[in-house]
């Protein structure tokens, strides 16, 4: 490995090279921001040399390996760090060649920079000197040989990047600047270091630890980065195109922008465990999980089911399946934020989509385990579901070969920890009946379209808040008819039940009902609003008060108990958790309390937030610490600590807007 010093042009220029960008590398990611600082270091340079200061730029580094090619045709230098800055300059170069006015130039860039002329073959892989990964290859290659672009290739960094140099040269030249100036005086003097890696004669010139020990922009390369080099690397260019094309671009366009996401989930699949959430903290320690995970099998094999359950992880996160019952179910998990299931769910889609498991059986599952996530949600329990929902992999076969598929699943859910248990009937009930604030409860709405379904079959969009909102039958504000009719001790309570569960309704969109009248607004419900639940309940009522509150509050809380989130009969008022897995009364352990890995939210300010990395220990602004004294640390930035400086960190931080002593 021999560090060689040249200017960027003087590479590019070479006709006996194409510079090939392998499949394993990241899309094109620099936007205008970066190609900004491109442009005023060119702007600077050039004007420095103008008037008189001998002045280069510093480019910074770029490491290749050469491969074989047929005879006649240009060596191929397979690049491993320095794409994002090659891209960006041949963008640069391809505008100025656009926008100069001068044909002999336009064709002198063109045929320098752009293009091979040395190249033999008819493919355009040769004529380009820079060949991009599989996502970007179309709309370069249209920009660099003049062809039209597709509305989606114009989307592109891509072009994107072109059309803001373009811009900007077009702003040069009607200044009176010469737009050559910047290519004369400045580009041609940017500078580069040049390694050429030689892996065949130097075994320790691992292309594969390089690349993984770099970063592009500052960026820490992510986890679908570090394991797309890894199942690429070792294969010759051909395969790892062919590979790329195969498997890998049906991951990005099934999971897009989630595929470090969903590979973190196909882990735990194939794990029966839990992984940490992926974070730029953690990509390289799950890569080396990863590594451990599937050792031994090969690259093809590995890449192939990924990108078949990468299709199925689709359904989860938003693709559709043609079945209505199962679409509306997993969006059911995405509305409730259940990401910590994914990986159940996506081994149950596999069982389903491999014919293992009838519509039916998938239908009895998901409905079950949405009715245990909807009631823990509603007790305020999530403690602990990172680590059961991948162990519940491994009781898969059990519940595909149960006859009642959806007992089955309540029977397991209802054998797990105290801190996952499925909540009884008594349990959610009393919740529910103290739950003063319902209003500010994150699911009230999705509870509330529940029942409406229950009630009809049919379920309202709760998605648009244009079109359907909760409703508030005594009104927020109470104006002097509702004073009136009231009175002074329906006034007085008024506080305590306005938000309560059995105040409240759903209403469709252009139904501002305010504070009218309760005899308008029950004229509304029972004739305009085109909904069940507005009518259970209220419009038999004359006067609606506290107690046609309560009345209405014990009818929905019943029903939701018993004919919204039913659970079988044997477990309605049963301790559904292991008595022998209970946990014991100690303080605060983020391993029990299943947080490792995941991020806590000071109490008071959301901005502030912590990464759980130990059973005791956080980790907060690149240091590790526990959290006693980090709240300290906080309350004193914030100048509000305490005379004593002593805090319990667990009163003072949350997760999922649950404090976290609340958990314990």
């Amino acid at each position: 490995m021999k560090p060689n010093e040249q200017k960027i042009l003087d590479l590019l220029s070479n006709h006996d090279v194409t510079f090939f960008i392998p499949p394993f590398q990241r899309n094109y990611e620099w936007t205008p921001e970066q190609c900004r600082i491109l442009w005023d270091d060119m702007v600077n340079t050039s004007r420095r040399n103008i008037d008189g200061q001998r002045s280069e730029h510093f480019f910074g580094a770029i490491t290749y390996y050469k491969t074989d090619t047929s005879f006649g045709e240009p060596d191929v230098l397979v690049l491993v760090d320095g794409q994002q800055r090659i891209t960006t300059t041949m963008l640069f170069l391809a505008a100025l060649r656009d926008v100069c006015g001068d044909r002999k130039k336009a064709d002198l860039i063109d045929s320098r920079y752009l293009k091979n002329q040395n190249a033999t073959g008819e493919q355009d892989e040769y004529k380009v000197k820079l060949k991009q990964v599989e996502t970007d290859w179309p709309a370069y290659r249209k920009l660099i040989l003049g062809d039209e672009m597709s509305e989606s290739e114009q989307a592109t960094s891509v072009y994107v990047n072109y059309l803001y140099f373009k811009e900007k040269l077009l702003e040069w030249k009607k200044s009176g600047e010469n737009p050559f100036a910047l290519l004369n005086k400045g580009l041609l003097l940017f500078s580069v270091i040049t390694i050429e890696l030689k892996p065949t004669e130097n075994p320790w010139e691992n292309p594969q630890e390089i690349f993984e020990s770099m970063n592009s922009i500052g960026k820490p390369l992510s986890l679908a980065d570090l394991v797309r080099n890894y199942l690429l690397f070792g294969e010759k260019p051909k395969r790892q195109e062919d590979f790329y094309k195969k498997y890998w671009l049906v991951m990005e366009r099934s999971v897009p922008l989630r595929v470090s996401t969903y590979i973190r989930d196909f882990m735990q699949l194939r794990g029966k465990c839990s992984f940490p959430v992926t974070s730029e903290a953690n990509h390289k320690r799950l890569y080396q999980e990863f590594k451990k995970l599937f050792a031994g099998i090969p690259a093809e094999s590995l890449l192939k089911e990924l990108s078949e359950h990468s299709k199925t992880y689709g359904l989860i996160v938003g693709a559709e399946s043609g079945e209505k019952q199962i679409d509306a179910l997993l969006a059911d998990f995405r509305q409730l934020g259940v990401t910590t299931s994914y990986s159940f769910l996506l081994a149950l889609l596999v069982e389903w989509r491999s014919a293992r498991l009838s519509t039916d059986g998938l239908v009895s599952l998901l409905s079950a385990f949405r009715t245990y996530c909807v009631r823990r949600r509603v007790v305020k329990l999530v403690a602990g579901e990172n680590r059961l929902f991948p162990r519940l992999v491994q009781f898969i076969p059990d519940l595909v070969a149960a006859d009642d598929r959806g007992s089955a699943m309540f029977a397991r859910l209802s054998q797990t920890e105290f801190a996952t248990r499925l909540p009884n009937d008594i349990e959610l009930a009393n919740t529910l009946e103290a739950m003063s604030n319902f209003y500010s409860l994150k699911y009230c709405k999705f509870c509330l379209a529940l029942v409406e379904e229950s009630l009809t079959k049919h379920r309202p969009d709760i998605e648009n808040d244009d079109l359907l909102q909760i409703e508030h039958i005594m009104p927020q504000t109470l104006n002097a008819k509702w004073r009136a009719e009231l009175g002074q001790e329906g006034v007085d309570v008024h506080p305590q039940i306005v938000h309560s569960i059995g105040n409240l309704t759903l209403i469709r969109h252009n139904q501002e009902l305010g504070n009218r009248p309760f005899a308008e607004k029950k004229e509304i419900y029972e004739n305009h609003a085109g909904l069940q639940i507005d009518r259970e309940k209220i419009v038999d009522k004359g006067k609606w008060d506290a107690s046609a509150i309560a009345e209405r509050a014990k009818w929905l809380i019943s029903f939701v108990v018993e004919k919204v989130l039913p659970i079988p009969q044997q477990l309605r008022t049963a301790n559904n958790y292991s008595v022998r897995k209970q946990m014991k009364a100690k303080g605060l352990s983020f391993k029990d309390l299943g947080l490792i890995g995941e991020e806590i939210t000071f109490i008071d300010d959301d901005a502030i937030t912590a990464r759980v990395v130990s059973d005791t220990e956080v980790e907060f602004e690149g240091k590790v610490t526990k959290l006693s004294p980090l709240t300290r640390e906080i309350k004193i930035r914030q100048g509000r600590c305490n005379q004593s400086g002593s805090y319990q960190g667990a009163q003072y931080w949350k997760y999922e807007d649950i404090r976290l002593a609340e958990l314990m």
